[in-house]
């Protein structure tokens, strides 16, 4: 399964294109290279990139659980070749 900590790099940057021009929080605009908030924070990565994140692991996972259920699903009808 997929966590926070197991990302790649490659993985946050593909959120983060993907997002970039998601809705931004009160207070913050974006100027095409920064996201900049009203009292002058600066920021490279959406102001909701985490909670873009938690998202991405979440249907991340339902696809390993997904491809995990299937597997086992296809390996109940083989025989086991130790059993032979």
């Amino acid at each position: 399964m997929k966590t926070r900590a197991t990302l790649s790099e490659q993985e946050i940057k593909s959120i983060h294109t993907a997002r970039h021009l998601d809705p931004l929080p009160p207070g913050y605009f974006y100027n095409g290279y920064l996201y900049q908030h009203i009292y002058g924070e600066k920021r490279s990565f959406h102001p909701n990139m985490e909670e873009f994140i938690k998202e991405y692991i979440s249907e991340a996972n339902k696809e390993i659980e997904q491809f995990n259920h299937q597997l086992e699903l296809e390996l109940q009808g083989q025989p086991d070749m130790f059993d032979l």
